[in-house]
């Protein structure tokens, strides 16, 4: 009987601390104010250390996005980590391409992860392989990267990312924020990486008006690239 009050007294602390630790937009009754990105993002950077920043890459169109949006930051502000799945064979070749002769971005680092989700794999079975990449990748996330800031727009190698870094969080080490960029292409809808990260992202961002009037606690600024 003990042993059971106590297991179901740790699952009451643990969605307690669940709560507690979700972004401020999704516990605010009220929608997302429409703040200009440069200037949040600034107050930020209270000193001159660099932000370091874990920016997901991802195949079909996910890297080309990615890297035209960070191209729009001041590379003197962040400092830029690469992280792409094994799988993917041009990602890398892709960003060595567009910043390898950038004074500015080098040096260019990038860590591979197993894939949680390969393009056309079943959910069910994509269950086992996000386990398998969110052991991995909590070694990468937070003992060999360490960010103070991950940026992702949607591959699903961008999940167990996340979910690695709240893991930090939940257990009161670091508050590392997250930022989640939906991908261009997505107008009407959001992806499926997306609708998990609606509820995690310490900021969500989208492309498209119409996805604000849906999803009224994300950010619309206009084209962010392209």
């Amino acid at each position: 009987m003990i042993l059971l009050i106590s297991i179901i007294f740790i699952i009451i602390l643990s969605f307690i601390r669940l709560f507690v630790i979700l972004p401020n937009r999704i516990k605010s009754s009220t929608n997302t104010k429409k703040n200009e990105i440069k200037t949040k993002t600034t107050n930020t950077n209270k000193t001159s250390i660099p932000i370091k920043t874990l920016v997901v890459l991802g195949s079909g169109g996910h890297t080309g996005e990615m890297i035209a949006m960070i191209q729009s930051l001041d590379p003197k502000k962040y400092k830029f980590i690469f992280v792409v799945a094994d799988t993917d064979k041009d990602s890398e070749k892709y960003v060595r391409t567009r910043l390898e002769n950038k004074e500015e971005y080098q040096p260019l680092i990038f860590n591979r992860i197993p894939r949680s989700r390969e393009v056309h794999q079943s959910y069910f079975t994509s269950i086992f392989t996000t386990l398998k990449a969110l052991i991995y990748t909590t070694f990468i996330t937070n003992i060999k990267i360490n960010p103070d800031l991950i940026l992702v727009n949607g591959p699903g190698t961008c999940i167990p990312i996340c979910l690695s870094g709240y893991l930090m969080r939940f257990l009161g080490i670091k508050h590392v924020k997250i930022i989640f960029v939906e991908s261009v292409c997505r107008i009407e809808s959001l992806s499926l990486s997306g609708k998990i990260m609606y509820y995690l992202a310490d900021r969500f961002l989208v492309h498209w008006p119409q996805l604000q009037h849906k999803y009224p606690k994300v950010e619309y600024h206009g084209r962010l690239c392209y």
